[in-house]
């Protein structure tokens, strides 16, 4: 069987599994190829906690033995993916892995502080806020990720994580995307408490503001992923969640949803909202399969 029929039998057999017999087995998988990073956000404890960069031979492990499980779709996270480095090897020769194996889709998350060339299907670009904003919760110029990110031409969007620091600025952000970054889609996340309440938490009627802005804006024609059912399923402290569609390897462990899975105060606040797309998607809901097929 050829690469491109093989390509099609599992795209169907995932459609057949998730949308119509529902399983619930792993179809994602978050692989934390290293904890190191060049910055030092504010809102982030999770990077140069270990220094840790997995072998080729590891990665290789991981992917295999997911793959064996029926997972498809792979995301590189870390730390810094354009960090991970093993010998002669560089983030791009894992993504070449993920495809010799049978990968469909391979998406990676960088802070775009270092050129874009490792050529992923999808890369999400970190960026939350603009001006003063952005260097107090990443310490860089912003303009030190733009020289990166304008005229990048292979299909990318943006992460914008929402917090106490910069939910007022959603309009000026999406405004300034679309004068500095036009045709780049913006996915919204929201701060999540891993680490117990601190100064960037969001009351609840922060949450509902920010909701309501990105919905205003969404409705203007501004840049917005997100739809309205999934966000308004994280104002309801996401009800569903944890679920076992998508499972995070890092040099701890595997972990079914992410690595602080079964906290009820942390799935409540969970602000990844593409969990709650996930979800609805499956339950064939029209925004949510939209917003679902824009980010692939």
């Amino acid at each position: 069987m050829t690469g491109s029929w093989l390509q099609v039998r599992d795209y169907v057999k995932f459609a057949a599994d998730f949308f119509v017999l529902r399983r619930e087995r792993p179809y994602v998988l978050g692989l934390v190829t290293n904890d190191t990073c060049n910055l030092h956000c504010i809102d982030c404890r999770v990077a140069n906690t270990w220094h840790y960069n997995m072998t080729f031979d590891e990665v290789r492990s991981h992917l295999e033995r997911y793959y064996a499980r029926g997972v498809r779709f792979l995301y590189l996270e870390g730390g810094e993916p354009y960090l991970w480095r093993d010998g002669k090897h560089r983030i791009r020769d894992v993504i070449r892995l993920a495809h010799d194996i049978g990968y469909l889709r391979v998406h990676l998350y960088t802070n775009g502080t270092i050129p874009l060339d490792a050529h992923p299907d999808f890369t999400w670009i970190s960026i939350d806020g603009t001006g003063d904003t952005f260097k107090k919760i990443r310490g860089i110029s912003l303009e030190r990720v733009l020289r990166n990110v304008r005229g990048f031409a292979e299909p990318h969007a943006i992460v914008h994580v929402i917090n106490a620091i910069n939910y007022r600025e959603i309009r000026t952000f999406l405004d300034y995307c679309q004068a500095e970054l036009p045709n780049t889609p913006v996915l919204f996340y929201f701060h999540t408490p891993y680490y117990g309440i601190d100064e960037l938490y969001l009351s609840e009627q922060q949450r509902r503001d920010a909701v309501d802005t990105i919905m205003a804006c969404k409705r203007d024609g501004l840049p917005v992923l997100n739809s309205k059912p999934a966000l308004d399923a994280y104002l309801e402290g996401n009800p569903d969640l944890p679920v076992g569609y998508w499972y995070v390897v890092d040099q701890t462990g595997d972990y079914r949803c992410c690595r602080v899975a079964g906290n009820p105060d942390i799935c409540r606040d969970c602000g990844y909202t593409t969990c709650n797309e996930m979800l609805l998607a499956r339950d064939w809901n029209p925004e949510a399969i939209a917003s679902m097929l824009r980010m692939f």
